[in-house]
C-alpha cells in the first residue's frame, strides 16, 4: 500500500523559512556507532547563500557540509539534533515495516511517499505521530501494483480496475450510453451507491497516474484505496 502525506517534522523546516525557494529531497538517513543521526539530501533554491546560512542557526541539525555542487542542485550532508531527532518519523516508518520511497521538504512541510505493508502499520504510525503531536495530512493513499500488471494498473485497486474496465466495455462512456450506473451495479452485484463512488474513484486514480505528476506533492486529500483512513475512529482529524 503506497501512502502520500505530509507532516511538520521540524527537521529543517526553520532554515527553509528562511530561504522559502529552498526545494529539499531526502537520499538517505544513517545512524553511527556514537548513535549520531545523519542525513543526505539534495536541495534546490534561488539563494544557496541564504539557505546555507540558516542551516547554521537552525536547531535542528549540525555540521552542514556541502558535497557536491551543481548549477541547479547542491549535495548536503548534515547531523540531526535536538528536536530533529526528537521529533523525527523515519524510525518510526522503519518499525512498521513502511519503505521510504520519496521524501521532500519545502517550507510548507515534509511530503513522503511510503510503502507501507498494510493498514495496520500505517494506523500505527499514525498514532505514533499523534503521540508527538504532530500534524499528519493524509494526501493519497493507494495499491501498488502487482508483479502480474506491473505497469497496467496505475495505482488503480483490484477492484476499481475491474469496474472501470467493465464501464468502459458496457458502453458506459459511450455517447450515447449503452448502458447505466444500474445496470452496472447489478451486473457487479452491489449498490448503486457503491459502483458511483468506485467508479468515481478509479477515473480520480487513473487521471492521477497518466495527466498528473505524483513525483511530489499534489496537495490532494482522495483516499484512493479501500483501506480505511488512519484517523477515522480516532476522533482527530488528520490535519
Amino acid at each position: 500500500m503506497i501512502v502520500e502525506f505530509t507532516i511538520q517534522q521540524p527537521t529543517l523546516l526553520q532554515t527553509l523559512r528562511a530561504a522559502p525557494s529552498t526545494r529539499v529531497i531526502w537520499q538517505q538517513t544513517d545512524s553511527t556507532a556514537n548513535d549520531e543521526r545523519l542525513i543526505l539530501f539534495w536541495a534546490e533554491s534561488d539563494d544557496y547563500d541564504a539557505f546555507e546560512q540558516a542551516m547554521y542557526d537552525d536547531p535542528t541539525v549540525t555540521g552542514p557540509k556541502t558535497l557536491t555542487k551543481f548549477s541547479d542542485r547542491r549535495l548536503y550532508h548534515v547531523e540531526q539534533t535536538g528536536e530533529g531527532i526528537a521529533q523525527a518519523v523515519y524510525p518510526s516508518i522503519v518499525e512498521v515495516g513502511g519503505i521510504v520511497q520519496q521524501c521532500i521538504a519545502t517550507q510548507e512541510g515534509w511530503w513522503y511517499q511510503v510503502a507501507f505493508p498494510d493498514n495496520d502499520a500505517l494506523t500505527h504510525f499514525h498514532d505514533t505521530c499523534t503521540d508527538h503531536d504532530l500534524d499528519f495530512r493524509l494526501e493519497r493513499k493507494y495499491e501498488e501494483a502487482d508483479d502480474d500488471n506491473p505497469s497496467g494498473s496505475y495505482g488503480l485497486t483490484e477492484k476499481q480496475r475491474e469496474m472501470l474496465a467493465h464501464a468502459i466495455e458496457q458502453g458506459y462512456y459511450e455517447v450515447p450510453r449503452a448502458t447505466n450506473l444500474d445496470c452496472i451495479a447489478e451486473e457487479q452485484d452491489i449498490s448503486h451507491q457503491a459502483a458511483s463512488e468506485r467508479l468515481r474513484r478509479a477515473v480520480e486514480v487513473l487521471g492521477q497516474h497518466t495527466i498528473m505528476t505524483t513525483a511530489e506533492p499534489t496537495g490532494q486529500t482522495a483516499q484512493e484505496s479501500d483501506a480505511p483512513d488512519p484517523s477515522e475512529g480516532s476522533g482527530q482529524s488528520a490535519n
